[in-house]
């Protein structure tokens, strides 16, 4: 009887542990439906609201604001020391985004919409590339056309309060930056604006679209040029002249204690600004040492600053035109296609492009991007390759920009995420910069095992890229915490890698301008490693890198705790 009265007691406290782990699941799944659910409400895809590009007053930002606080809340409220590990994910993740919503907010980022490369008036800029194809899809893209006006001014009230209070971006780092809205104050048949006007589509029959035209150059004579003059008027008369001198995030108000919280988020750590420092110290001079080894292996005897200097200027390693640049990229990533197998036991269905950087970002921007695209939509994941200022793009860097951003980087990683069907709604376009940054700065370390770096200059080149990103440790403490000056910035960037000049530059913009992102590449890659030398030592010759590899990738975009994590049960099992 006492057997039996024991055996019923334990069924009722493993019946109630189950119950509870249901519970707690079912509450994080409702906060992750309720975030999406706000997000919808308050950035409406369908253009039929009142405000089809968002609204962005104080008032907005404010519910905002309460939302993600009271939201933060709720799940510290859950105690994750009880929750299974699928649960644990979902709830650390969910943290981390809400948790840089509030910094969003509280250290007043709103009030600096602006990158160096980026903005609120470059993003709108996109819209013109996407497939218009039927009548609907068309009347949505006027209806954003006609709301750029306000979507602007509400931008310009911002970034006027953030020249008041001191959070703007500095002019030094802005050069060029007049492109970004100089190009869209043209006539309307040269506008990207345009582009969807130009070929009519067959599912739209003659009268419907003899009035989608007539409309849609309306639009963008009376809405859309008329604003970028706006633009332009407000960066001349009022940004340029009255914007911070000071480069670092630690001249912001509470600027230590941002940058502190900008480091922890990009890096998904707890280390300090100082911390992250030193290691970048350190993997500088490991990786000189490398680089020795490389221009020993090109039997060159003189220094490396001289070494550096003869590849930026021997005309054998730039492209002698901008297809030949595209070709290049093109047969590397088909090359590097056809070895993936050897590295992971499951690839994407979605094939990805080479296309160049378009035309009204070029000038600005980096050497080479990916965009992606939904599984779901008519369109494959995009290479990008920019070739604008041909002197400045590196032949002997190639191999490693298109192992980061096409494959087994950007792309791959991308693609089998969304593959993921198990994964919620809010980790299938979720994107952590440790994880996806570190496992595309691992994915050019993977080009030495798939024999890709032909010479050593190529190896130089992967070298160089892994020095940069090394470098960006030392540089974004150096500029954000230690009060470096933008040319301290450019001559330690520029005597240690071999990239061009022109794109030292861009770079030392973009570090200015996004405190803390330049982090992640290095960090995440350093960890990466790290775990795969653990898994490699305690499983011996049980190791797969296929599976270690698949497993990496197998819980989409993670935070490298949770990869930690990962990784330990992949040893047990």
């Amino acid at each position: 009887m006492r057997k039996t009265l024991l055996l019923f007691l334990a069924i009722l406290l493993v019946h109630s542990a189950d119950c509870q782990k249901m519970a707690t699941k079912q509450a994080i799944l409702n906060i992750a439906d309720d975030l999406e659910k706000f997000n919808n409400k308050e950035f409406p895809r369908d253009t039929v609201s009142e405000y089809p590009l968002g609204s962005f007053t104080e008032n907005d930002l404010l519910r905002r604001y309460n939302f993600y606080l009271a939201t933060h809340k709720r799940l510290e409220n859950i105690d994750s020391k009880k929750l299974a590990f699928d649960d644990e994910i979902n709830w650390e993740l969910l943290k981390h985004e809400v948790k840089n919503k509030l910094t969003f907010f509280e250290y007043k980022e709103y009030l600096n919409p602006i990158l160096s490369d980026d903005g609120f008036h470059i993003d709108f800029a996109f819209i013109a590339s996407s497939n218009y194809k039927t009548k609907k899809s068309l009347e949505a893209y006027i209806r954003k056309l006609k709301a750029f006006p306000e979507y602007t001014e509400q931008h310009l009230v911002l970034m006027r309060k953030g020249l008041q209070l001191g959070i703007s971006q500095p002019k030094v780092a802005l050069k060029g930056y007049e492109s970004t809205y100089e190009q869209h104050i043209t006539d309307v048949e040269k506008s990207v604006f345009w582009k969807p006007f130009t070929t009519k589509p067959y599912e739209i029959n003659d009268n419907d679209w003899k009035s989608l035209v007539d409309e849609g150059r309306k639009s963008i004579a009376e809405s859309v040029i008329p604003t970028f003059q706006k633009i332009k008027i407000f960066f001349d008369n009022e940004y340029y002249p009255h914007t911070r001198t000071t480069l670092g995030a630690s001249n912001f108000p509470n600027g230590n204690a941002y940058y502190n919280e900008k480091v922890k988020f990009y890096t998904t750590t707890n280390l300090t600004p100082n911390e992250v420092y030193t290691i970048g110290l350190s993997e500088v001079e490991r990786i000189k040492k490398e680089m020795l080894d490389a221009m020993s292996e090109a039997n060159y005897t003189g220094s490396i600053k001289d070494f550096i200097s003869m590849l930026r200027t021997d005309p054998k390693f730039y492209p002698i035109s901008g297809e030949a640049l595209l070709k290049e990229a093109s047969y590397i990533a088909k090359k590097i296609d056809g070895k993936l197998p050897l590295l992971f036991g499951k690839l994407p269905r979605q094939p990805y492009g080479v296309v160049p950087v378009p035309d009204f970002l070029a000038p600005s921007y980096t050497a080479g991007r990916y965009s992606g695209a939904s599984i779901n939509s008519n369109r494959s994941g995009s290479y990008w390759v920019n070739t604008y200022n041909l002197n400045s793009r590196t032949l002997y860097t190639l191999e490693a920009l298109t192992l980061h951003e096409a494959v087994p980087g950007h792309h791959l990683q991308n693609a089998l995420t969304q593959e993921l069907t198990n994964l919620p709604k809010f980790r299938q376009n979720l994107y952590i910069n440790a994880f996806g940054e570190g496992w595309g700065l691992y994915s050019e370390y993977l080009g030495t095992e798939l024999g890709l770096y032909k010479d050593p200059y190529s190896r130089f080149g992967r070298l160089t890229y892994e020095m940069w990103r090394a470098c960006r440790l030392v540089i974004d403490v150096g500029i954000h915490e230690k009060n470096w000056t933008r040319e301290q910035a450019v001559s330690y960037l520029a005597d240690n890698t071999a990239l061009s000049l022109h794109e030292v530059n861009t770079e030392i913009n973009r570090y200015i301008c996004w405190a803390g992102q330049a982090l992640a590449y290095k960090m995440g890659e350093i960890k990466i490693k790290e775990l795969r030398k653990r898994a490699e030592t305690q499983l011996k010759d049980k190791f797969d890198v296929r599976a270690f590899h698949d497993l990496v990738l197998s819980r989409g975009t993670v935070t490298l705790s949770i990869l930690d994590k990962m990784v330990d049960r992949f040893i047990a099992a």
